[in-house]
């Protein structure tokens, strides 16, 4: 498997009412050479369900749950840990990335 030029990293914590939009923002973006790397952070509303649902649907998609809440700054360094792109790109859960 080759490695995407960038792989933009999303940590995620209690952001279901974002999340999606993100994502979506994600998929429609112009530039098609990813993988996107979300790492939920024991999240305990439906942020989880929403990233597992497009991993289903994306294979560039991945998504990873902490066994333990790492906090904020440890937690994006776990996401970097997994990232396989030449390239970091973070998106915060309740952001979005222009086209």
């Amino acid at each position: 498997m080759t490695s995407s030029k960038v792989s933009i990293l999303t940590t995620v914590y209690n952001r279901d009412k974002y999340l999606a939009a993100c994502i979506e923002s994600v998929l429609a973006s112009t530039y098609q050479d990813w993988e996107l790397i979300m790492v939920d952070d024991r999240s305990n509303d439906n942020s989880i369900a929403i990233a597992k649902s497009y991993e289903q649907k994306d294979a560039r998609i991945k998504v990873y749950v902490n066994q333990t809440n790492l906090g904020d700054y440890p937690n994006r360094n776990k996401a970097a840990s997994y990232a396989k792109g030449t390239y970091l790109k973070y998106l915060d859960a309740d952001d979005v990335i222009y086209p």
